[in-house]
């Protein structure tokens, strides 16, 4: 099984965030972390995270040189102190 790297930034606001592929927890340490995840299907990444009205996190997952998933940017909405998603990808 390939392993994939994670990496979260974070604005200075966010008090809180947590990642997963499918039901797997990434254990983040100071935003980083690694899973095995199985070759040739899709995967799903979900993120949640808290923090003030209109902050953002990133994410990035890599596999050797190669991105393999990428979130630009997923904001707080306006009036919400938490904010989620969740995103498709191929492996």
């Amino acid at each position: 099984m390939p392993r994939v790297d994670f990496e979260v930034k974070s604005d200075d606001g966010i008090q809180a965030f947590w990642i997963a592929v499918g039901k797997k927890d990434v254990p983040l340490v100071n935003g980083k972390g690694s899973i095995d995840l199985e070759a040739g299907k899709k995967h799903t990444l979900v993120w949640w995270f808290a923090g003030d009205e209109g902050d953002a996190i990133s994410i990035t997952g890599t596999q050797g040189q190669a991105t393999v998933v990428e979130v630009k940017e997923s904001k707080i909405p306006k009036g919400e102190t938490e904010g989620a998603g969740k995103k498709k990808f191929d492996l």
